[in-house]
């Protein structure tokens, strides 16, 4: 197979975190990928070698340049990857191209290019006697009469369906499915619903439980302040559980956060995604719950079979130990950036 070259361009350097060890990826088979992100090596070497493959098409067929929020937007030869939400959230100049893609799926429409950035290369899970339940994370709950009133509502039947928000029908019976501001109302009970979750969950498990982020010292004493130095975030996952209600955007196994904690060595306790690839459920390499009864009594397992909860880190933290596994998504890639926008 004849190589094909994959190269990072975008001037931003923050959004190096939202890849994880994606940008690490040196090589997978035939393909060479390298980094020239962040402004100096932007400038330098990015930019040029784009535009000199925008004029020697011929010497550059195996190109692919990939870039991130649009800077720089790329129209051809290439792909756009934006993970500031799901296509709503794209402004109107660049919302026509055909290499935009989301690692996020969106509840109310499928997007056409939805990406799995698989982890790579984890830190090895360490294996602690007191290890504990955690939860990094805010929330950001705004207000909104129609949400408060939704959530009272329906708050017991949430519980006992978790996912039942990104069900097209439960919206239709509120007449909101079509409601100009529906994505707003989305990411509003999505923060209704984990706020109310941590702090259930806190009252069955207690100390056992380690809620990060500043937000949560109103009404959890003994929780931590924000964190955002990676290095110390690491040491809060790994191995301990960790729990993750998936994007308040929208749907993915394998989003920015899911995939820090398997890379920093936790355990991902994840509630189910609708548009996940069901063989790392089926494989039992994830563990999912759908409901908060099933999230408690997973966690009580988890929390107390020192053994069990051993056996399952090793599992999760050996099967994402293949360098193989994101070759299909850079296969996807490189098939999207032939697109003709």
């Amino acid at each position: 197979m004849e190589p094909i070259f994959f190269f990072f361009i975008f001037k931003h350097r923050f959004r190096r975190r939202a890849l994880n060890n994606f940008i690490n990826i040196k090589k997978i088979r035939n393909f060479k990928i390298f980094d020239l992100s962040g402004i100096f090596k932007y400038y330098i070497l990015g930019l040029p070698l784009y535009l000199l493959s925008k004029i020697f098409t011929k010497f550059f067929k195996n190109f692919v340049f990939i870039s991130c929020d649009g800077k720089p937007q790329i129209k051809e030869q290439g792909i756009n990857i934006w993970f500031g939400g799901t296509s709503y959230k794209i402004p109107n100049g660049y919302k026509n191209f055909k290499n935009n893609c989301f690692v996020f799926e969106n509840f109310s429409k499928l997007e056409e290019n939805l990406l799995d950035l698989y982890p790579y290369n984890p830190t090895e899970s360490k294996l602690l006697k007191d290890y504990k339940i955690v939860f990094v994370g805010s929330f950001n709950i705004s207000d909104f009469q129609e949400i408060d009133e939704i959530w009272e509502k329906e708050k017991k039947e949430i519980f006992n369906n978790l996912r039942i928000i990104d069900d097209y029908n439960f919206w239709k019976k509120y007449d909101l499915h079509n409601h100009a501001r529906i994505q707003t109302y989305y990411l509003q009970l999505k923060e209704r619903l984990r706020f109310n979750l941590i702090i259930e969950l806190k009252k069955i498990f207690g100390n056992k439980i380690l809620v990060v982020g500043s937000k949560w010292k109103k009404y959890i004493n003994d929780s931590l302040d924000d964190e955002f130095d990676l290095a110390k975030i690491s040491r809060f996952y790994n191995g301990n559980i960790c729990i993750d209600f998936g994007s308040k955007w929208g749907s993915n196994i394998f989003y920015p956060r899911s995939v820090e904690i398997i890379e920093h060595g936790g355990f991902l306790v994840q509630l189910e995604q609708s548009n996940a690839s069901k063989k790392f459920y089926e494989l039992n390499i994830i563990e999912k719950f759908n409901n908060f009864d099933q999230l408690s009594k997973k966690l009580n397992n988890l929390i107390n079979d020192e053994n069990v909860f051993h056996q399952k880190i090793y599992k999760q933290n050996n099967f994402f130990n293949d360098p193989d596994l994101n070759y299909d998504t850079f296969k996807k890639i490189y098939e999207i950036s032939q697109k003709k926008s």
